[in-house]
């Protein structure tokens, strides 16, 4: 199917909001392809460098060797028809592509050294410094062996002064400390690589932590390192894009003597090679976990791994001794396609050191249970800490997995939170390996809570959203817990925590999407109130414009409304207040979305019977100062148009509801109608400075029935302008 440049490039635009995946690629490879045909050059140089900037920061930068190849010769042939940004721009790229090709032993080598070639000739012609292009050859250099060269480009690049064209202030040194760890100057790849610690690159601060982890164990420094190791695998744990950075965290693992924990990152990991980002980082990656391996085979050869489902695929479980053999076969077979291409050995005699390391000194503590866990408010976390150790040397590990729990909910208790994330972590994982489905989900849940309580927000989402949507829910539990049709019953109720997943989202989609389970979950329960208001919500989450693909789920919410709405008794006076107040917020909601889809009638009706109710609610005896929260989301009392109308009277609460009925007489061409009610939400204010909507709703009334006098003077009354009207 054909497109126009118009549909192009709204295709185009909204690739900008897509998360990095297979998704984008094809939208982006869809805008490509059918530029090409229209011939679009300037529109399609655009998105193919748009397409290059989101393959090198996903696992799939092999993509962008066409898509920069395409760009570079476009420019080549026409210079005169691109921008001097869009050179700028090439010139930026050609580091991505010289970092990236050497990673990939299938491109001769020649072609490397011609690539850098380039990038210093175009780089003299436009008068830049010299210290982007040291750098990669050193990279280069260094990636085949030749040390002596890494060196002497390490020095010559010193000295060489900066400029727009060179790396950030943390992805230098992140390039440095490799080369001078290479070169085995651990101290000075400290003393350059500390100051990036603090930098705020995407690439930062994992790359550079990663990169130090070693130097700093080697010198001694493991507490050092144990909080680089920390800080860098937050930030990549989530991402295949860092295999290369996890793979210095698993030989950190075994230098620093957690073995244990190496596993751990192999477990959760191993996935990652099916989509290795490079064969560098792929090579990388097994041999390290080999280093893993082969430690924890010495100490129990039969240990199994549990790999967790990743889109919908599970690797099975397999003992340390066969997986190390597997992956050692996978590292130097990667490592000797390397050795064919640079002419040496350099690969493969770095991937068996790798492979054969082994602790250096005595083990630093890693696990937040090896810790003086004491704290001023009792002994109470440091004897269930000490339950842990008893029970793992006594051999019960489902007893000691449940008192690790048992720490992490004492932990954040007392406000510990990144303790208690250490600690839930690590309860997460003892149950996972165990099989131990209720109390795992119920930890799951602690884990989410904690990482909340952490600062760490997408992480908590990312926990709950899989609590709720694993395999775990609705298995039977084990151990002393009890399950309820509703999942274990040490969880909130699953609507209750489909609702939370939906606060805790945010705005947008998902978050709407999260409130509309929540509401089914409510309404099977017999929970009406509760199914009123998470529908409100997911009302009022929605984006208002701007998102096609949230349109269905719209239809979706505004179908459940409807429904919901025709299972509420009638306005009249009700013996709670409460169902009241729901109905009234969901009703406020719904016709807010009736009129921006264009159906003003409709919302009208839906905001006379919300009226009616809070006339209802205002009678004597039925609770008249029932907070109805209808300008905010029930659930959170956060404003989505500003906080109006935010105080308990049930009053205040009718103006908002007057005021959306008076935009909505606009919408109908009935001005009469809506300054009336927008001035008796006028006049349920007491405060002038919350009166903006009422006010614009009385002015284009005055302007639409054509009374110019009265609107001059109003405006001036409230120091407005007609231009503001049409803001």
């Amino acid at each position: 199917m054909s497109r126009t440049e118009q549909e192009l490039r709204q295709l185009f635009a909204g690739t900008h909001g897509m998360p990095t995946g297979a998704a984008k690629f094809a939208a982006l490879e869809e805008v490509i392809r059918h530029a090409d045909a229209l011939g679009l050059v300037e529109f399609a140089f655009d998105v193919r460098m748009s397409a290059t900037r989101t393959y090198q920061h996903s696992w799939a930068p092999a993509k962008s060797f066409l898509t920069f190849s395409w760009c570079l010769a476009a420019y080549d042939r026409e210079p005169e028809r691109f921008a001097p940004g869009h050179e700028r721009s090439l010139l930026w790229h050609f580091k991505w592509m010289v970092y990236n090709v050497h990673q990939f032993p299938e491109i001769p080598l020649q072609r490397a050294r011609d690539l850098v070639d380039d990038m210093e000739r175009r780089y003299r012609r436009g008068g830049h410094s010299m210290h982007a292009v040291l750098q990669h050859r050193g990279l280069v250099a260094e990636s085949i062996g030749e040390l002596d060269e890494a060196q002497d480009f390490y020095e010559r690049m010193a000295l060489t002064r900066r400029d727009g064209l060179s790396d950030c202030s943390g992805c230098v040194p992140s390039s440095q400390v490799r080369t001078l760890v290479a070169l085995g100057r651990d101290d000075e790849a400290i003393r350059v690589g500390e100051p990036a610690v603090r930098s705020g690159c995407t690439e930062q601060p994992q790359w550079i932590n990663s990169e130090l982890l070693l130097p700093l164990v080697r010198t001694g420094q493991g507490a050092r390192a144990v909080e680089a190791h920390r800080t860098a695998y937050r930030r990549i744990r989530d991402n295949p894009h860092h295999l290369g950075e996890l793979a210095l965290n698993l030989l950190f693992c075994v230098r620093s003597g957690n073995v244990g924990r190496g596993l751990d990152l192999i477990e959760r990991h191993l996935s990652w090679l099916d989509r290795a980002r490079t064969p560098l980082t792929e090579m990388e990656f097994a041999a390290a976990a080999v280093a893993v391996l082969s430690r924890a085979r010495e100490q129990e050869a039969g240990t199994v791994l549990r790999f967790p489902t990743v889109e919908g695929r599970r690797r099975p479980d397999a003992r340390v001794a066969d997986l190390a053999v597997e992956l050692r076969e996978r590292a130097l077979a990667v490592a000797e396609r390397f050795d064919a291409r640079n002419g040496n050995t350099f690969q493969s005699s770095r991937m068996e050191e790798w492979m054969a390391a082994g602790p250096i000194g005595e083990p630093t503590p890693l696990s937040v249970f090896e810790r003086d866990l004491r704290s001023r408010s009792g002994e109470r976390i440091h004897r269930l800490a000490e339950q842990v150790a008893a029970r793992t040397a006594a051999g019960d590990l489902t007893s000691a997995a449940r008192a690790r729990a048992a720490v992490a909910e004492a932990l954040l208790a007392e406000e510990r939170h990144a303790e208690a994330v250490e600690a839930a972590e690590e309860a997460v994982r003892e149950l996972d390996r165990l099989d131990l489905t209720a109390d795992l989900a119920a930890c799951r849940w602690l884990l989410a809570r904690a990482y909340r309580a952490d600062g760490q927000g997408e992480e908590a989402g990312r926990v709950l959203g899989e609590l709720l949507d694993s395999g775990e829910w609705g298995r039977p539990a084990e151990g002393p817990l009890v399950q309820s049709t509703e999942g274990p019953a040490s969880l909130p109720p699953r609507p209750e925590l489909e609702s939370t997943l939906g606060d805790w989202l945010g705005y947008g989609p998902a978050a709407a999407a999260r409130f509309l389970a929540a509401a089914r979950g409510f309404e099977a329960a017999a929970r009406q109130e509760d199914a009123l208001t998470a529908l409100a919500s997911a009302l009022n989450r929605l984006p208002w414009a701007g998102q096609e693909a949230a349109d269905g789920l719209l239809a979706e919410i505004l179908k459940e409304t409807e429904a919901a709405l025709g299972r509420v008794p009638g306005e009249g006076p009700a013996d709670s207040a409460a169902p009241a107040t729901a109905t009234v917020g969901l009703l406020f909601a719904y016709a807010r979305r009736l009129r921006v889809t264009g159906r003003p009638a409709e919302a009208a009706d839906r905001l006379r019977t919300a009226c009616a109710l809070l006339d209802a609610l205002a009678a004597p005896g039925v609770g008249s100062d029932a907070a109805v929260d209808t300008e905010n989301d029930a659930d959170t009392g956060t404003g989505t148009d500003g906080d109006a109308y935010t105080g308990t009277d049930a009053g205040i609460r009718r103006g908002a509801v007057l005021t959306e009925l008076g935009a909505v007489h606009l919408d109908l061409g009935d001005p009469v109608a809506a300054e009336e009610a927008a001035r008796a939400a006028l006049a349920l204010l007491d405060d002038p400075d919350d009166a903006w909507e009422e006010l614009f709703v009385i002015a284009k009334a005055l302007r639409a029935r054509g009374a110019g006098d009265e609107l001059a003077a109003f405006l001036a009354d409230h120091d407005l302008t007609e231009e503001d009207l049409d803001d």
